[in-house]
């Protein structure tokens, strides 16, 4: 489709008003406490052969991860396996530490089948999964076996454990409609805490009926993972990390009798009732969008509410999305025996090189998350900004990509000239879409034609990484002149959805030049 001419204003790129902006978007309803002690194991698990190094916590300790007060106190079997974790991991770089195989603690009720049926309850068998329900037979509800047997082997894969580890293992789960008969069946016991919608101990899962077939799976596949991780890993991790990972991995496609886990999915009809994306668009419309280091300090109550659930979904499929984080958040289920605040003070040192980029990168997802986003093509692959050279510089803008950093930093005070050139595919079907800077009138993206140009200076020194310039750009189209009001980077991208960027070929030239002063 051809490109339709489109004029672009000048306009004056301020990262001042960008700051505003900022706050409007994000809120700033919480000051950092005072600075205290973590009381971290990991700040006391200096091995003999760590002695006098200070451990990695006690160099970059967030005052934002205070050991909570009501933390419980662990069994002895609990305090052998941390101490037996940190003191192998004490001394090795976060990547290389071991993991710690979990003892077997999933031994399967007894249950009274008699008066279970009495109670109105029947029985569906599968390999991995006996389900006791109250619901009567429908196709839906007799697959569910079928569908938790289908992720054994892709959580087996996720967590790098043997297959054949996990081949006889085996949960019982209890799917209610009728909370009252599984009181009088004894299947419910009274010493569970207060739960939304689902919970997980043991070798048993209980969960309340759902208002949707796609929920009520992903409620079996999320309490499938507790257990899972809690058997094979020897625990979930705190809050965050656990309910963060079994919404990672609960959020599947189910079809043709076939399961993908770690789904991103692509369409709100096919993820009925589940809700996670509506819950972040809506807070961060609100000013209320949820900063990486206050979800990694969710504490225990947190997930009494709903909201907490997408949040924590947000940061694992971020994070696991992400080609320059996967690995070290992968990485994390090497200290699911932790469930302290301590875990997220190990994952936050191992990232702390690339934080102001994680809270760049962190706030354009959230801003710009909707179903279908691709977070591996907008990933930001940051890179050492340099003075333009005298003569100026071209640059090259990948068409499939999210923003990209030109590598250039651009002076406060003076302006500039932007010249763009190429051609390149938008979209392959019914046929192919081409564009050039400008963009294609025919349909707009967040008030803009489709394709065109995008230009942000972002400041990479501040707290958020200079995100709000690139949830706000500016227009560049075919080019002009700009002046520009605060030093930094130069990024550019294209027009597009984050949803539609894999459909995309091809590049565009930008020419980048320093006008003389005056």
């Amino acid at each position: 489709m051809p490109c339709s001419p489109h004029s672009v204003a000048r306009c004056s790129w301020s990262l001042g008003v960008a700051s505003l902006l900022l706050l409007a978007l994000f809120g700033c309803g919480s000051s950092k406490p005072e600075p205290t002690q973590t009381g971290s194991r990991l700040a006391e698990a200096g091995s003999t052969a760590n002695q006098g190094k200070p451990p990695a916590s006690a160099v970059n300790v967030l005052p934002t991860f205070p050991q909570p007060a009501d933390e419980p106190q662990r069994t002895m079997q609990q305090e052998r396996t941390l101490d037996a974790l940190f003191e192998q991991a004490g001394s090795k770089p976060f990547e290389e530490a071991p993991m710690i195989l979990a003892t077997d603690n999933s031994a399967l009720p007894k249950i009274d089948e008699e008066r279970v049926a009495a109670a109105g309850i029947r029985k569906i068998a599968g390999k991995h999964l006996t389900l006791y329900t109250d619901l009567p037979e429908a196709p839906a509800i007799e697959e569910l076996p079928q569908v938790f047997d289908a992720a054994i082997p892709q959580w087996a894969e996720y967590f790098d454990i043997d297959a054949a580890t996990a081949a006889s293992w085996q949960q019982v789960g209890y799917l209610m409609q009728d909370k009252t008969r599984f009181v009088t069946a004894g299947l419910l016991p009274d010493d569970l805490p207060s739960f939304l919608h689902g919970y997980q101990r043991g070798s048993e899962l209980w969960l309340y009926e759902q208002p949707s077939e796609y929920y009520r799976r992903h409620l079996l596949l999320h309490e499938g993972t507790h257990g899972f991780m809690k058997r094979f890993l020897g625990g979930a991790g705190p809050p965050w990390y656990m309910e963060g990972t079994a919404e990672l991995l609960g959020t599947h496609r189910w079809q043709n009798e076939r399961l993908e886990l770690r789904w991103f999915p692509e369409d709100k009809e096919l993820t009925s009732f589940w809700g996670r994306i509506k819950v972040v668009q809506d807070e961060v419309r609100a000013g209320s969008g949820r900063d990486i280091v206050n979800i990694l300090r969710f504490d225990k109550t947190a997930h009494l509410q709903v909201e907490p659930y997408a949040w924590c979904w947000a940061a694992a499929v971020f994070f696991d999305s992400h080609p320059a984080y996967r690995d070290r958040f992968r990485e994390l289920r090497k200290f699911a025996p932790d469930d302290t605040l301590t875990f997220s003070q190990r994952f936050y040192d191992s990232l702390q090189d690339d934080w102001p980029s994680v809270a760049r990168q962190w706030h354009v997802f959230i801003a710009n998350l909707d179903y279908g986003y691709d977070v591996a093509r907008e990933a930001i692959d940051p890179k050492p900004a340099v003075d333009l050279p005298p003569a100026g510089a071209t640059v090259t803008i990948a068409a499939d990509r999210g923003w990209q950093s030109t590598g250039y930093r651009l002076e406060a005070g003076a302006k500039y000239k932007l010249e763009a050139s190429g051609r390149y595919q938008l979209a392959d079907q019914p046929k192919i879409w081409w564009c050039e800077p400008n963009g294609v009138t025919i349909r707009y993206h967040k008030g803009l034609p489709l394709g065109i140009l995008l230009g942000a200076v972002v400041d990479e020194s501040a707290a958020d990484g200079g995100a709000m310039p690139l949830v706000s750009p500016n227009a560049i189209g075919m080019g002009g002149e700009f002046p520009i009001e605060a030093s930094g980077t130069l990024y550019l991208r294209i027009n597009d959805s984050p949803a539609e960027l894999k459909d995309n070929a091809g590049s565009l030239d930008i020419r980048i030049t320093k006008l003389p002063a005056g």
